[in-house]
């Protein structure tokens, strides 16, 4: 195989790598997209290498395309983080609001957790 033909087959597998990456996001499967990790690392490490042996071995359009499914597929990746520290704090917050954190001290008393402090009424004349 010539070199030009194996940097093509290497972009179309990544390519295909990261489409099916982005379906996975976009689906919610993201146990799935857990298994393209190794994969994408592997054809990118092998991609840049025959690149930097053969720098024109492919047209600069073709390496548009795999950027702009690099750049997709980075911006799912970044919008599912969000969203899933988001859900995270939401849980840690409503575990803290349900939880008994704080009512009670180190001797396993109750603590004075009311609103308004006891008044203390100096009584001496």
């Amino acid at each position: 195989m010539t070199d030009r033909r194996k940097v093509l087959v290497a972009i179309d597998a990544l390519g295909s790598i990261l489409r099916q990456e982005i379906a996975a996001i976009e689906s919610g499967n993201f146990a799935q997209v857990v298994t393209f990790s190794a994969e994408k690392a592997r054809l990118s490490a092998l991609l840049e290498k025959q690149l930097q042996d053969d720098p024109q071995s492919v047209s600069k359009e073709v390496l548009q395309g795999l950027k702009d499914l690099i750049v997709r597929d980075s911006q799912h990746l970044q919008q599912a983080q969000l969203v899933t520290a988001e859900i995270i704090q939401e849980v840690s917050n409503t575990r803290k609001r349900h939880s008994a954190a704080g009512l009670y001290g180190p001797s396993g008393a109750k603590r004075d957790n009311s609103a308004i402090g006891r008044t203390l009424v100096d009584k001496s004349f």
